[in-house]
């Protein structure tokens, strides 16, 4: 366990978060930009046809997620040290993540849309998956 104290951990689970946010960005102000708009425009805060983020809010979030990302997936390295099992460790938790998060609002938010629920979670088991081959390597590199 004092490896999660030590200095490859933080430069390791830093990179992580770096390319976290990055990716997240790039997701919600390029690829799927139209389709949260179209469908969740409703419950945004709306500025010019575009959603307002706050920014530093889902910043923290995105911090927050990676770093948790880069414990599983290091303690899946520990255990098997495999490019496979840290994906997979990182696409699980990705899931786990975004489920808990897009089906909680389902099930309560009215008219909370299925497709973005759907969407989410295909894209946090993705993003899981990336970060996961990326701790990897990075764990690789540092070490």
């Amino acid at each position: 366990m004092d490896y999660f104290f030590s200095a490859s951990f933080l430069a390791v689970a830093g990179a992580a978060i770096v390319l976290f946010i990055l990716l997240d960005m790039l997701w919600l102000a390029v690829v799927a930009r139209s389709l949260y708009f179209r469908q969740m425009s409703y419950l945004a805060r709306v500025h010019n046809g575009r959603i307002v983020f706050n920014l530093p809010v889902g910043v923290l979030a995105q911090v927050i997620i990676a770093l948790g990302l880069a414990v599983f997936v290091s303690l899946a390295i520990m255990v098997d040290n495999r490019m496979v099992s840290a994906g997979g460790t990182g696409a699980f938790a990705g899931f786990v993540i975004y489920c808990t998060y897009d089906l909680t609002n389902l099930s309560f938010i009215k008219g909370y849309p299925l497709l973005i629920t759907v969407v989410d979670i295909t894209w946090g088991t993705f993003q899981g998956l990336i970060a996961g081959i990326w701790v990897f390597y990075l764990t690789r590199l540092i070490l």
